[in-house]
């Protein structure tokens, strides 16, 4: 997952996490090894790897 994140840093992305509840933003920055950051217009969010169901570029 990791390597797919730096690939596209700074894209539009929609997450879906393991609790069914879907983010959309662009992908802001990555902590390496425990998960990234997601910007969207209004806050800068945190998901770990481990949360992350399926991540589409969009």
């Amino acid at each position: 997952m990791e390597p797919f994140v730096m690939r596209n840093m700074g894209r539009r992305v929609m997450v879906r996490d393991r609790m069914g509840r879907r983010r959309i933003g662009r992908i802001d920055g990555i902590v390496p090894g425990r998960g990234m950051f997601i910007r969207n217009r209004f806050r800068r969010e945190f998901l770990p790897f481990f949360l992350v169901s399926t991540l589409f570029l969009i």
